[in-house]
């Protein structure tokens, strides 16, 4: 039996996913629309920024519904080379391309049944956009390679950032395909609109990291945590009590542990202008003394203005990283990997 590609994540084997977790108003109101949304069968667009949770979402969605017991698998589209996507969707036979020794199955067949979750689905190339539509207008998949097709039942479910109108009037996101996946649309709150969770969240997240073990938080912590915007959101929480509690002395959070980021020092920081460099003295046989401007380290000014070219690309896309990847000449995933090595979060920008 072929091996799972590693762009798939599916609930088979896997223990029990974390569940959303909080009782604030928006939660509450969120649980309510997923337990409506989870009894019919129509396709989802789940919309919220990174680290709200849009996977834990979907998983809820179907759990809660008829397909509970059939499989529900995961994929991020925008970490699937394009040349491999056709053969990860839809899967291919033996041949089809250099490689491609044995029959494979593709995300459609092994979630038959049950419901798929198309993550970053706006980051799919545009071609790969247009088999999509027709396999969710004609319920039907084709192996790459193969001759016939094989009737397939999954009910769709994706997730983006900013939504899928964005990419639509950008020009990104087919209009047709906008209308297939965006039956219902549901908004995840960010973590800034229901700070009365925080307890919540950071004490199920702190049984989840330190299984059996009594860890507490000092008490000027949750108020500064309350005090905090969480770009990252529920991620970046988890992130920061995980780094705590690394420093953690006697089970208890102190306030230091956190590392809690200063957004005044970020503002700060981003006005603040060069560091001045002293000249230094060039003397030339012949010639007088003479100032020249100092020479920095070559792999410090390339990376300076590597990090400029992506964020003025970043902003001038609207944080659509597609886009500002085509706009620098990149592919997402290399994008991605540039701002993970020059410590870009879009939230902060």
């Amino acid at each position: 039996m072929p091996r799972p590609s590693p762009h798939i994540v599916t609930a088979a084997g896997l223990p029990p996913a974390p569940q959303l977790s909080g009782s604030s108003l928006p939660m509450q109101a969120l649980r309510a629309q997923i337990g409506r949304i989870a009894r019919c069968g129509a396709p989802v667009a789940i919309r919220g920024e990174s680290g709200t949770g849009k996977e834990l979402a979907a998983r809820a969605i179907h759990a809660q519904g008829a397909r509970a017991s059939s499989p529900f698998i995961a994929v991020n589209c925008g970490a699937i080379p394009e040349a491999l996507m056709e053969a990860e969707f839809f899967g291919c036979r033996p041949g089809a391309y250099t490689g491609a020794l044995h029959e494979r199955q593709g995300l459609f067949q092994a979630a038959h049944g049950g419901s798929l979750l198309l993550d970053e689905v706006d980051d799919l190339p545009l071609p790969m956009q247009v088999k999509l539509l027709r396999v969710l207008q004609e319920r039907r998949v084709r192996k790459l390679g193969g001759s016939s097709d094989e009737a397939v039942d999954v009910r769709i479910l994706c997730a983006s950032q900013h939504g899928l109108a964005r990419g639509v009037a950008a020009g990104t996101f087919r209009q047709d395909l906008f209308y297939r996946l965006n039956v219902i649309e549901l908004a995840l709150p960010p973590l800034r609109e229901r700070h009365g969770d925080l307890q919540v969240l950071c004490e199920v997240i702190l049984a989840r990291l330190a299984p059996g073990q009594a860890v507490s938080l000092a008490p000027p912590v949750l108020a500064a945590l309350a005090a905090y915007a969480f770009p990252g959101n529920v991620r970046e929480l988890e992130n920061m009590l995980e780094r705590a509690l690394a420093f953690a002395d006697g089970g208890v959070i102190a306030l230091d542990g956190l590392a809690l980021p200063s957004v005044a020092g970020i503002t700060a920081l981003r006005a603040a202008p060069p560091p001045v460099v002293p000249e230094r003295q060039l003397c030339l046989p012949g010639m007088a003394l003479c100032s020249v401007a100092p020479v920095l380290p070559l792999d410090m000014y390339l990376r300076q203005a590597e990090r400029d070219m992506i964020m003025q690309a970043l902003v001038q896309a609207c944080y659509h990283r597609a886009r500002a990847a085509r706009q620098l000449g990149l592919s997402v995933r290399q994008l991605r990997y540039r701002m993970q090595k020059l410590t870009i979060q879009e939230a902060l920008l």
